[in-house]
């Protein structure tokens, strides 16, 4: 079953009473426009309709666009450690199955405290010529992510818009975390992870299969190179800035060798001990990167130089590659010893026993090969982005009938060429369509005129008891610049969520373009080489992969302020055309990892 879209969760929601299940929420206002119709933050995977109860409370409800498996078991378990751990860094929420109710069906929702402060990014923008302000900030940013670790929590996306910051009455920044539906709490040991996270903070090799408390270690170093770098130079972020990041981008963490941020901040003497650590990072496995505390007292490995360039790279046989050879060799002598004696049945048992065995460990070893894995990253974040451009078509077919119909949502039986001549003829809406404005539609046949007067019948019908007898001149004009602004939403609305798919498009081209420019590795080679017939691997980060695209400008106006708290998108989620607080119904993220933009 589809989720609903954005639109037809506003529509539902100009009634809160019906539309949820929810008893605080029957009794609350939604945030609108000036139109008088819910206002959405909306995004790739979720649409955020802030709410305003009686007691003058702001939560906010966030409705999901897609389904997601396992969720309310997840959103149950972070929501007990997180009560346990009582962290200063979270918000509550409340997980509601059946939460929201558009077209007669229920859909879940996830009611949610509303979190003040700036997205990560704006706040650094604001502050970048303040060097003891980013300098603060980096240090409450290496406090939380040592109390998470200490109380066994892992975020899993780590990112500019999972993270608000606020500063306390004192002037010192404090921040609030966002968004969980990636987070790792002990209770979920052994399960994949629900996203893979932010491609512009995320280890390249970050796959479903990573899930663990390290999942915070690499974004949270990426970030604090990033304040840091910042109050030491600011000119970096006019430089490196897409919109969509904090000076990192996933090409940099993809080659760090070849990345020109990497090597402007190498040659910073007060970073370059983590700057190293984060590189060498790159290069090893997510799960072997360091721990912040680690970083900055000095203990983490770090890397000097950028790898040199070749195709391959002899690989040092450690773990599995060291005895998997060795210990199949063993198992043949004892099977054979074992035949020699008389024990044929049982050496023969033994034996399909330890090869069975040994195909497992060498299966497991090659998914955790670097190569495997950022393969399977890379073709994740491609069907994410198909999955978001399916879901913003979805959208924009709602936004194309709204065109035409107004609020009503829907004439049957009207063809395409129909609608067209409706358009030519300057009848886009029940108000224009009279009968004589469909009587100077070209070609428009007896049926479909029929339809549209029923339709129109049937509008006046409904709405007569809220209408006057008569209009004056003057209403009848307030009345008509309604309808027209409502359409110029629309048509605004329908052109950014045309924009919004070519980024998305865009994005999937070089994710798919990055996973075929890496080297081959089939399992029968990666067993050929455990076995000693192959002396080395292809190297994933000395392979030479396409530039990402040029990213779009941004939006003139930044997101509000205030944000509610949990919410995105995006994930992995270009350049977002930010929501504009002074525009009407003002939505929308087209990249994968803002707080209005998350998936749920």
């Amino acid at each position: 079953m589809d989720f609903p879209t954005p639109s037809a969760y506003q529509e539902a929601l100009q009634h809160p009473e019906t539309a949820f299940a929810d008893a605080a929420l029957q009794r609350a206002e939604p945030r609108t426009g000036p139109l008088g119709l819910p206002r959405p933050v909306t995004g790739a995977f979720a649409a955020v309709f802030p709410m305003t109860t009686p007691e003058g409370t702001t939560v906010a409800a966030k409705c999901f666009l897609s389904d997601a498996p396992d969720q309310q078991n997840r959103y149950r378990a972070v929501a007990d450690h997180l009560a346990d751990a009582d962290l200063p860094y979270t918000v509550g929420f409340d997980y509601q199955p059946e939460g929201v109710r558009v077209g007669g069906a229920a859909f879940p929702l996830l009611k949610m405290d509303w979190a003040e402060g700036a997205p990560l990014n704006r706040f650094a923008e604001k502050h970048r010529g303040a060097p003891a302000t980013l300098d603060a900030l980096a240090e409450a940013w290496a406090d939380m992510l040592a109390d998470l670790e200490a109380a066994n929590v892992a975020h899993g996306d780590l990112q500019h818009g999972n993270v608000l910051v606020r500063e306390t009455p004192e002037g010192r920044p404090a921040l609030t975390l966002v968004d969980y539906d990636t987070a790792f709490v002990p209770a979920l040991a052994g399960k994949q992870s629900a996203e893979v996270g932010h491609r512009n903070y995320q280890h390249p090799d970050r796959t479903e299969d990573d899930f663990g408390p390290h999942l915070d270690r690499f974004a949270g170093l990426a970030v604090y190179v990033a304040l840091r770098a910042l109050a030491s130079r600011p000119g970096l972020w006019e430089k490196y800035d897409t919109g969509e990041n904090l000076l990192f981008r996933a090409a940099d963490f993809y080659d760090p060798g070849a990345s020109p941020l990497f090597a402007e901040l190498g040659a910073l003497d007060v970073l370059q001990h983590e700057v190293s650590a984060l590189r060498a990072a790159c290069h090893r496995p997510p799960e072997d990167a360091p721990t912040l505390a680690d970083v900055r007292s000095g203990t983490a490995p770090v890397e000097a130089d950028p790898a040199p360039r070749r195709r391959e790279r002899a690989v040092p046989r450690e773990g599995v590659a060291r005895w998997f050879a060795p210990a199949l060799g063993g198992a043949l002598v004892v099977a054979a010893l074992g035949a020699a004696v008389g024990w044929g049945l049982a050496a023969g048992g033994g034996l399909l026993g330890a090869v069975a065995a040994a195909g497992v460990v060498a299966l497991r070893a090659y998914r955790r090969q670097s190569v495997v894995r950022r393969r399977r990253r890379l073709h994740r974040e491609a069907a994410r982005f198909a999955e978001r451009i399916e879901n913003l078509r979805r959208e924009q077919q709602t936004l194309q009938e709204q065109r035409f119909i107004g609020e009503a949502r829907g004439v049957e039986g009207l063809s395409h060429k129909t609608v067209v001549r409706l358009k030519a003829a300057n009848v886009r809406t029940a108000y224009e369509a009279t009968p004589e404005a469909l009587a100077g539609v070209r070609k428009l046949g007896e049926a479909s005129t029929a339809r549209l007067e029923a339709w129109r019948a049937a509008l006046v019908e409904r709405y007569a008891d809220d209408m006057p007898e008569a209009l004056s001149p003057a209403q009848k004009r307030r009345l008509k610049r309604r309808a027209e602004r409502r359409l110029e939403q629309i048509d605004e609305e329908a052109a950014r969520t045309r924009r919004k798919i070519e980024v998305q498009r865009a994005e999937r081209e070089d994710a798919m373009a990055r996973a075929e420019a890496l080297p081959a590795l089939s399992f029968a080679r990666y067993l050929r080489y455990l076995l000693h017939f192959e002396s080395s691997l292809p190297s994933p980060e000395e392979t030479q992969t396409p530039a990402p695209p040029t990213p779009v400008p941004p939006a003139e106006a930044p997101p509000p302020e205030a944000s509610p708290a949990e919410t995105p998108p995006a994930g992995p989620r270009s350049n977002p055309e930010r929501p504009d607080p002074d525009r009407p119904e003002a939505s929308a993220s087209e990249g994968e990892g803002a707080w209005y933009e998350q998936r749920a």
